[in-house]
């Protein structure tokens, strides 16, 4: 990772009273020398505390697309708060583990169900998303391929598993070092952590100490540092992935690379 690199990751931080893990990916280094275009793709946590003052940022950023990663529970139970504009585009894009939904993960812990809460499932989990929401992550890259859904922001609740991923996916399609895409991934740990203290507080009560909650509620890397090798593995290239799995077309990678790099 080059100096300008580790400048870039954390000077991307859109600080909004609502979230907490607001960020644009672009000025990261790509293809070719080239850099991400800022302003054009963010990703986020979700988008259901936003304030007057925030919808007043993101009219000024002229958002265009916003893509919500989240399950049905989810998004029924905190529904995003969106400037009332026809300017913007809502797209929910499910993406939902049949093995794990975030909505029901307190009420599981409280009667005992604690097998979960391990980096190994959280690994498990992420192949899952890989495998089994390809058409997802190509709907939201396709959307990005286009200058007339930009800017465009991709969230899920904390943005860090499912934003995580769609977030490598895109950078490593643009040439971003896997690095800097895994150090992108970790400072969702640091942007959330006041948001999710009070989580883990409630956590301890139930006697779930911070280490065996820290997969849950952090971004370890080793869960996306797995994913990578696992693509690497069964696909090939991100491109490969892109091409197959996620159903996307060899001109609109082009397309992306053309518009979000300079």
């Amino acid at each position: 990772m080059t100096e300008k690199d580790e400048f870039v990751l954390r000077g991307r931080r859109l600080r909004l009273v609502g979230t907490a893990n607001f960020r644009d990916l672009g000025g990261l280094s790509g293809s070719g020398q080239q850099t991400m275009r800022r302003g054009l793709v963010y990703r986020s946590d979700h988008l259901s505390r936003l304030t007057d003052e925030d919808h007043a940022v993101l009219l000024n950023l002229d958002l265009r697309t916003v893509c919500d990663l989240r399950s049905d529970r989810e998004q029924q139970r905190s529904p995003d708060r969106l400037p009332a504009t026809d300017s913007i585009g809502y797209h929910f894009l499910p993406v939902e583990d049949r093995q794990f939904d975030p909505a029901t993960a307190l009420e599981r812990l409280k009667n005992g169900d604690r097998q979960w809460l391990s980096l190994d499932f959280v690994i498990g989990m992420y192949r899952r998303y890989l495998d089994e929401f390809g058409p997802v992550w190509g709907k939201v890259l396709t959307l990005a391929s286009t200058d007339i859904n930009l800017p465009l922001v991709f969230h899920c609740t904390g943005g860090k598993d499912r934003t995580g991923i769609c977030a490598a996916l895109l950078l490593l399609l643009l040439g971003v070092d896997g690095d800097v895409v895994l150090a992108d991934h970790q400072l969702s740990t640091v942007y959330n952590a006041d948001r999710v203290q009070p989580l883990f507080d409630k956590l301890a009560e139930l006697g779930i100490d911070r280490d065996m909650a820290a997969p849950y509620l952090q971004a370890p890397v080793e869960p996306l540092a797995a994913l990578l090798e696992y693509l690497k593995s069964r696909y090939g290239t991100v491109e490969d992935y892109l091409l197959t799995r996620a159903q996307m077309q060899r001109p609109t990678l082009s397309e992306l690379r053309t518009l979000l790099l300079q």
